[in-house]
């Protein structure tokens, strides 16, 4: 038998969170306060082209017409070829991975009630730049893939906020 008392995020699981520091801290989730972090854009990478890991946090609002399906992707839209490895997280929850050298996978579809269609959406990514020396300029976008109509309509989203529960 298996519990999950005490962990951090009862919502997501054990198999939704790794070992990078900022996970355990909960960097990846909503409501976590980053208002004392320096402002830097993802696609800028680490400063002076750095190896290490970084976390990249915004917020976004969307409002999208009721009684439309939209599906919407996240996308690496920088050239293959970059020594980089980013986890992209969405409201909490691990959407993908990119290995930017590889590939190739760049696009990350990520649907409503993981997304939050009309409110507040948080997106984080763990950037590893693991070549000292060699710039990296992840470029994140969010793109809409089609618009239908008809949308499933009643979509609840769940997504576990922040707290300092099991935080050390």
């Amino acid at each position: 038998l298996i519990t999950l008392s005490g962990y951090p995020s009862l919502h997501s699981g054990v198999l939704n969170e790794g070992g990078l520091f900022g996970e355990r801290q909960g960097w990846h989730l909503p409501g976590f306060d980053t208002s004392n972090w320096t402002t830097r854009d993802l696609i800028e990478g680490l400063p002076d082209s750095k190896a290490g890991v970084g976390f990249f946090v915004t917020t976004f609002n969307l409002t999208v017409t009721q009684g439309s399906d939209v599906p919407m992707s996240f996308t690496f839209e920088e050239p293959l070829g970059q020594p980089y490895r980013a986890l992209l997280f969405v409201n909490g929850w691990m959407m993908g991975k990119r290995v930017g050298n590889l590939g190739p996978q760049s696009k990350f579809i990520v649907h409503e009630g993981i997304l939050d269609y009309n409110g507040v959406n948080t997106v984080a990514v763990a950037l590893w730049s693991m070549t000292p020396g060699v710039p990296v300029t992840p470029d994140l976008q969010l793109s809409i893939d089609n618009v239908y109509d008809g949308g499933v309509g009643g979509i609840v989203t769940n997504n576990p906020p922040w707290s300092n529960v099991g935080r050390v």
